[in-house]
């Protein structure tokens, strides 16, 4: 219908000019116009014939379009205001390319996108991209809106009783709608978008009929209807549906935003000459749309957050809490593929790489640690030969991951528990009356041991080892004791014998001789008789065997 309305205006040329290349901006625009309306092939031939439009006519509703009144090239230029524009003019839309970007504007759709291009779409705004849809009543509007449960009410316009009489030149000639089908909107709700526009000038608007989520700012007033055309254009009629209509609705939808207007007529060039409170409202969508930044921006904050993982995790990789790393390491690594899934980019690939050897890493420490606590545990259970086999085990984790010191311990441990069983093993044959020396050697194995384990910080085990050096110094000591007390026996019982010897000889009288008697044996040695003494004192139990045969060699020797 809105067609034959634009057929009977009157349209002329003015020079105007639109530039694309204005230079970096913050906000990346994207305009689709690989499905851009355009006049069919009767309103050009009527539009050729009775208002002597040239054939080579632009009859693209475009933002390229600068010199026909349905064109958007004023608001192209507007939209370069605050972001860098580039306009899509063929091929189907993909998310791929999308993410690049951080708005999308539909203001023209000749047909239906494909429901591959439709997910791309969506999953862009979810993303982080922002949309902006002018819905237009000639528009195919609800194969697109439906994927965001926005429903236009087409094949209506929307009218109003308090219309405005308003001619809207552009170029050499004027746009004169009907009174009804022009009037301003005030705004119900305040918003970024509405922010000092006082109100909207709507032309030929259709009405927003439904949706699920979001926030209406601008509704038509109670005395506007929609209107079905036909031959009362204007006039309302008892079965046209009255207003309000809701005409503009924002929402937020996952982690981007979306702009639906009913109402692409009212950015045309030949609107928008006279109507600039209405590309003020463009600006601002277009600011408002693009704050959370597109998908490759949410990408690169992705892989910001992802990276500050990464630092927390080596921080702790590096004071070895290798479980705790682990953890930091895997959300980054989440973060990084969720980045990589919303925009293709090389650093989120090349942090999970990273990430992922980190991981290995931990896994490697993790299992040290474990080992190197079983080591202790079996070393405080006295399982010495299980603990020396778990310490080097752990010694060769840590050396994998180069954990040097903890390697050293293990290495320390292993050398003390070795020297520890030495010396055990000496303390177990020392036992002598006399002989120190197997005592001596496991002192001395017990002083390397408590050496070991005083670089290991191991007190428990510094204190069993002091504890065996000082049972040595004990049975050294009492050896001692032993030998000289054995000497000292052996040495007074000869000199008791000898002098028991001396006076008895000295009492003997001189007696008249006798017959001439057989030679005496010879005297018993000296020795027999502390002999005899030592055999008594072992025959009473007084002394043990070993000391028995310690003090006879003794006093063989003497």
């Amino acid at each position: 219908m809105k067609k034959v309305i634009v057929i009977a205006f009157a349209i002329l040329l003015l020079l105007s000019s639109v530039h694309f290349t204005r230079g970096a901006k913050p906000i990346k625009v994207l305009v689709d116009e690989s499905k851009v309306f355009s006049w069919n092939y009767a309103s050009q031939e009527y539009l050729i014939e009775k208002k002597g439009f040239s054939r080579d006519t632009d009859w693209s509703f475009s933002f390229k379009n600068e010199d026909e009144c349905w064109g958007f090239s004023r608001m192209a230029g507007r939209v370069e205001d605050v972001a860098s524009l580039h306009i899509k003019e063929s091929g189907e839309i993909s998310y791929s390319h999308l993410s690049r970007y951080d708005v999308l504007i539909i203001a023209s759709l000749g047909e239906r996108y494909s429901s591959e291009e439709m997910d791309a779409i969506k999953k862009f705004v979810e993303n982080g991209g922002g949309l902006l849809f002018l819905a237009g009543q000639d528009f195919p509007n609800n194969s697109f809106s439906r994927a965001f449960d926005v429903v236009f009410t087409e094949d209506v316009v929307i009218a109003d009783k308090n219309g405005v009489s308003k001619k809207f030149e552009y170029k050499d000639s004027t746009v004169d709608p009907e009174r009804a089908n022009f009037f301003y909107v005030d705004f119900v709700t305040s918003h970024p978008i509405t922010e000092d526009v006082r109100n909207i000038g709507v032309c030929w608007g259709i009405p927003i009929s439904r949706y699920e989520t979001g926030t209406v700012l601008a509704k038509t007033s109670r005395d506007s209807w929609a209107d079905e055309g036909g031959t009362r254009i204007g006039t309302k009629q008892p079965y046209e549906k009255e207003g309000p209509f809701d005409i503009l609705l924002v929402m937020e939808i996952g982690k981007g935003r979306a702009v639906f207007v009913g109402s692409g007529a009212s950015f045309w060039n030949a609107v928008t000459k006279s109507e600039r409170q209405n590309l003020y409202l463009i600006t601002n969508a277009v600011e408002w749309l693009g704050e959370p930044g597109g998908p490759y921006k949410q990408s690169r904050r992705m892989n910001e957050q992802a990276q500050q993982r990464i630092t927390d995790a080596v921080f702790l990789y590096t004071i070895h809490k290798f479980s705790e790393a682990k953890e930091k390491f895997e959300e980054a690594i989440t973060i990084f593929e969720e980045s990589n899934e919303v925009h293709s980019n090389s650093t989120a690939r090349e942090g999970i790489e990273d990430a992922n050897a980190y991981i290995l890493k931990c896994e490697t420490g993790m299992e040290a640690e474990e080992t190197f606590e079983e080591a202790l545990d079996l070393l405080e259970s006295e399982e010495y030969d299980n603990a020396v086999r778990k310490f080097k085990r752990a010694k060769s984790l840590y050396e994998k991951i180069d954990y040097t010191e903890r390697a050293t311990e293990c290495n320390t441990r292993t050398e003390a528990i070795l020297l520890f069983q030495e010396a055990q093993h000496a303390l177990e044959w020392a036992p002598s009356t006399f002989d120190t020396a197997r005592y001596e050697e496991a002192r001395s194995l017990f002083e390397q041991c408590r050496s070991k384990w005083e670089e290991c910080d191991d007190l428990k085990s510094v204190y069993v080892c002091e504890e065996k050096i000082e049972q040595c110094d004990e049975e050294i000591a009492r050896i001692e004791r032993n030998r000289t007390m054995a000497i000292g026996a052996a040495v007074g019982t000869v000199i008791v014998v000898a002098v028991v010897a001396v006076a008895l000889m000295a009492r003997r009288k001189p007696e008249a001789p006798e017959p001439e008697a057989p030679e005496p044996e010879a005297p018993e040695p000296k020795i027999t008789r502390p002999l005899k003494a030592l055999s008594e004192r072992y025959a009473k139990g007084e002394i043990t065997k070993e000391e028995y045969e310690e003090i006879k060699l003794t006093l063989e020797e003497d």
